[in-house]
């Protein structure tokens, strides 16, 4: 994809200091800084997806992306919005671009909140770092997928994708645990970046109510 330029994304759009929230002052404070969350692994891709937060009728939600199945790089799998760090990108810009470009919602509408811990995906050497982000106003919000890579948008309750009883064990021991939602599967790497996300979401939450 073109690589953009986002001068804003210099400065960190929101913090656990300004967020009025409780939920996400807390899921803030259990992330790591956007500058601070370490670095990819040596001799790999480097790649960067975002979990955009946002609420609709009152309930938080996750958008993923449901992948192309004649693409060279996983294909036809559902994954959070994000792809390729540019040569000389930081790795929330690329992160913020992945979303504009693949979802349609402007880079500059998402508080970035903080990151979760990088994963290596041996199969296609990519080195992924997940940062998570909230979209303020999302009650008018129309995704519009980029049809050159994708299929289409998923909008997924969070209190869902926290319920243990939704993840199903396969029957192929390979593919370790998923998602099912609608007509298709979270596994394989997105479910690996989930399985870190997903905890410091229920703390978050957990921490907010009480």
């Amino acid at each position: 994809m073109r690589s953009i330029i986002y001068p804003y994304l210099t400065q960190v759009a929101g913090s656990a200091k300004t967020l009025s929230d409780p939920f996400l002052q807390r899921l803030a404070s259990l992330l790591q800084p956007l500058d601070g969350w370490g670095s990819f692994r040596r001799g790999a891709r480097e790649a960067a997806v975002t979990a955009v937060l946002y609420r609709r009728e009152g309930e938080w939600h996750l958008p993923f992306v449901t992948r192309r199945p004649d693409l060279p790089s996983h294909p036809g799998q559902v994954a959070l919005p994000g792809g390729k760090v540019e040569p000389g990108e930081d790795a929330w810009a690329a992160a913020a671009r992945e979303v504009e470009e693949e979802v349609g919602v402007a880079a500059s509408s998402l508080v970035p909140l903080g990151a979760g811990s990088a994963i290596y995906a041996a199969v296609t050497n990519f080195s992924v770092v997940p940062f998570v982000a909230w979209l303020d106003d999302a009650s008018e919000i129309n995704f519009v997928h980029d049809t050159r890579e994708l299929v289409g948008v998923l909008e997924v309750p969070l209190a869902r994708l926290l319920s243990e009883e939704e993840w199903l064990e396969p029957d192929e021991v390979w593919m370790g645990r998923y998602f099912p939602w609608e007509e298709a599967r979270i596994w394989g790497l997105t479910a690996r970046i989930l399985a870190d996300l997903l905890p410091r979401f229920s703390a978050a939450l957990g921490s907010s109510a009480g």
